[in-house]
């Protein structure tokens, strides 16, 4: 899989929202396209992935120019005023509600199971808002990928929060490590904190994205052996 745009342009009432700017994401990759606070975060992601059609340039999804296909497959989280969630809600409905979108159960007992294997149950009747930053990321984004053929994520602006970039870089990487392709927006000054290099908003020379190495699979609990049991049986046979 590939997303790929090219000098990819949004015009305002007034003014630009984003200047031609170019960038490109495959699975298993993640990058940082930063920028000065602003709409362009919001028009990049919306353009990115075929939510609002560029007035210039092109985005192409494996080669092809399909809107539709874009927005099955290129998922936006916590997009200000877009996909962010009503701060004021509790945590469990906006997981119910999420996880109905995403086609799966979403009663109080499935939201609170969703929640314990997400290991934040505890704050299934908080506000939204009043979730950790780092918690809050974490969750928007499982809850984005549970949706069928996402193959794409782009996480909008999550330094506008507050918190520690290296969380949010965390999830990020974690996701790219499980085969998805993922672009996150974010201030230039995050970038620099996390010495990673960015493509730009405004710019059509990105860098190459960050190669991210897949997640070892998981060792099935019924063929994991203690070490210990391990030497003890070449004892044994010794």
């Amino acid at each position: 899989m590939q997303l790929r745009a090219y000098a990819i342009s949004v015009r305002g009432p007034h003014a630009s929202m984003l200047d031609a700017t170019s960038v490109q994401v495959s699975d298993h990759q993640l990058v940082l396209l930063t920028g000065y606070p602003g709409p362009a975060h919001v028009a990049a992601s919306l353009g990115l992935s075929g939510r609002l059609h560029p007035d210039g340039g092109e985005v192409k999804l494996d080669g092809q120019t399909d809107a539709a296909a874009l927005r099955r497959a290129v998922a936006v989280v916590d997009t200000p005023g877009i996909t962010e969630p009503d701060d004021a809600l509790p945590v469990r409905w906006v997981v119910g509600e999420e996880l109905a979108i995403a086609g799966r159960k979403a009663g109080p007992k499935a939201v609170q199971e969703w929640l314990a294997a997400h290991d934040a149950a505890e704050h299934a009747d908080k506000r939204f808002e009043h979730l950790p930053v780092a918690t809050r990321t974490r969750l928007l984004t499982e809850l984005t990928v549970a949706r069928p053929g996402v193959k794409v994520v782009i996480l909008t602006m999550p330094d506008r929060l507050g918190g520690d970039p290296h969380e949010w870089y965390g999830v990020g990487r974690e996701l790219a490590s499980r085969g998805f392709g993922v672009i996150i927006t974010c201030a230039e000054t995050s970038a620099r904190l996390l010495g990673v290099p960015a493509a730009q908003l405004g710019s059509m020379e990105p860098p190459e994205p960050v190669q991210v190495e897949p997640a070892a699979p998981a060792i099935p609990m019924e063929t994991a052996r203690p070490i210990e049991s391990e030497e003890k049986e070449a004892e044994v046979e010794a």
